[in-house]
């Protein structure tokens, strides 16, 4: 994968791709990109938006595996895929959908937090979490963790910080 500064090279489109990425079960440097892009002059809207979006249907793949699993489905290498998963995140993810059955789809605020996040989202696969609410939730606490990013790079940037 390509360094954050070759993505940032790239602009809005690498902020995209690296927040797919960054959503889906990859890790990548996301907001280091929006930080670059940030302060090379890309309006903080833009690309708040732009990485909120793409890291959304990052979430939505790992979401689609957990409901593609839920069904039975899991065969082959998606199959294998989520087993080892569920194996390794065996403890975390059974809190996460006791979470979610406690308090439904408003636990995936927390999506955006690293390592638990990823657990939450495919939780909310596997015990069937409507795709509207789901959509709605993880929108918003990805992009409130993005506009905290952009905020503090203006911040820096407007107090010298970053110089």
């Amino acid at each position: 994968m390509p360094d954050a500064s070759t993505l940032a090279e790239w602009g809005l489109p690498g902020l995209f791709l690296v927040a797919v990425m960054a959503g889906s079960v990859l890790p990548a440097p996301s907001e280091a990109v929006l930080a670059a892009l940030i302060y090379g002059g890309v309006g903080p809207g833009w690309a708040v938006t732009v990485a909120t979006a793409g890291n959304v249907l990052g979430a939505l793949t790992v979401y689609a595996l957990g409901r593609w699993g839920a069904r039975g489905e899991g065969g082959g290498v998606v199959g294998r895929w989520l087993q080892r998963r569920s194996a390794r995140e065996g403890p975390r993810l059974l809190r996460a959908r006791e979470r979610l059955a406690t308090w439904g789809a408003p636990v995936l605020l927390l999506a955006w937090l690293p390592i638990v996040g990823d657990v939450f989202v495919l939780a909310a696969g596997l015990v069937g979490v409507r795709p509207g609410p789901f959509v709605a939730f993880v929108s918003l606490g990805k992009g409130l963790r993005y506009l905290g990013v952009a905020l503090s790079v203006l911040a820096a940037s407007h107090t010298g910080i970053s110089q």
